[in-house]
């Protein structure tokens, strides 16, 4: 299993992870549970500026780590993804194309 590096912090209402982390099939479970679905937070921001976006696998489980925060009412942004993670995930989401940039 492919480990995945997240560090957060908080921001008034915001909570942010930045993401550390070669992000492809191996590691899309451990993605979805690196995220705690319980946040106080209003809106979670992950941050992608030190990780890449690899295959399919990987954008089904950030669709399914949006699902499940905005079923809870919690605000999700993509942010820092790099060129080629930007086109893959803007292909192939499903449900977070209007947030990924």
């Amino acid at each position: 299993m492919a480990k995945i590096h997240v560090k957060h912090l908080y921001i008034e209402n915001k909570k942010i992870y930045e993401i550390h982390s070669q992000l492809f099939f191996a590691s899309a479970t451990n993605f979805i549970n690196t995220f705690p679905y319980n946040e106080e937070a209003k809106e979670i921001e992950m941050n992608c500026t030190h990780a890449h976006v690899w295959d399919d696998s990987v954008v089904a489980a950030i669709d399914k780590v949006i699902m499940k925060y905005e079923q809870s009412g919690v605000k999700v942004r993509i942010t820092g993804l790099n060129e080629r993670s930007s086109k893959i995930v803007s292909n192939l989401a499903t449900y977070n194309k209007r947030i990924a940039s």
